[in-house]
């Protein structure tokens, strides 16, 4: 397998290994040979163990995926039907809503695209750091602000943090005009 996970070395290995930099941590329980480049695949390659299936994976998250963030966030979110189970020892927090229906497959996990990710990660995760990554796409070019608007032009007024995320749109998109 091209990751390395400390259950198959053992925990000092493991820990060995990423001091000695032979292998990058890719997330918390997995790690690439420092000779593989990092990339989208890989990442959602270490991302799978922590996504149910029939989920997206959105949010900061999703962004870490497709490569805008450098490390993985703390909190994972994801997005399935409405009611969906929770396993016990999940490791994300799973919501329902729009996102569910537009994740692409990359590797084992689908993962929302950059403008649904970067709406989910404004409405759900820590302002900060969701303003910074969303902030980010926009100075860098990798999304613009027309491509942010038409994902929240299907986003329900009545849905949870509506007005919250109208907020931070309004606040994100005018701080990259500056």
């Amino acid at each position: 397998m091209i990751l390395v996970h400390p259950d198959t070395t053992g925990p000092l290995a493991y820990v060995r290994l990423v001091r000695d930099g032979t292998v990058a941590a890719v997330t918390r329980e997995a790690a690439r040979p420092t000779d593989v480049p990092d990339s989208p695949g890989l990442r959602a390659l270490g991302a799978a163990p922590r996504v149910p299936a029939h989920t997206v994976l959105t949010g900061t998250a999703a962004l870490w995926v497709h490569g805008w963030r450098d490390a993985p966030p703390s909190t994972w979110h994801a997005v399935g039907a409405r009611g969906l189970y929770r396993p016990p020892g999940c490791l994300v927090e799973l919501h329902s809503g729009a996102t569910a229906r537009s994740g692409a497959r990359i590797g084992p996990v689908r993962i929302a695209p950059p403008p649904r990710a970067c709406l989910d990660a404004l409405r759900w995760e820590d302002p900060g750091h969701a303003l910074a990554s969303v902030l980010s796409g926009l100075v860098t070019g990798r999304i613009a602000p027309a491509e942010l608007a038409h994902a929240f032009g299907e986003e329900s007024p009545a849905g949870t943090g509506y007005s919250r995320l109208r907020s931070l749109l309004a606040a994100v998109t005018d701080a990259s005009r500056r």
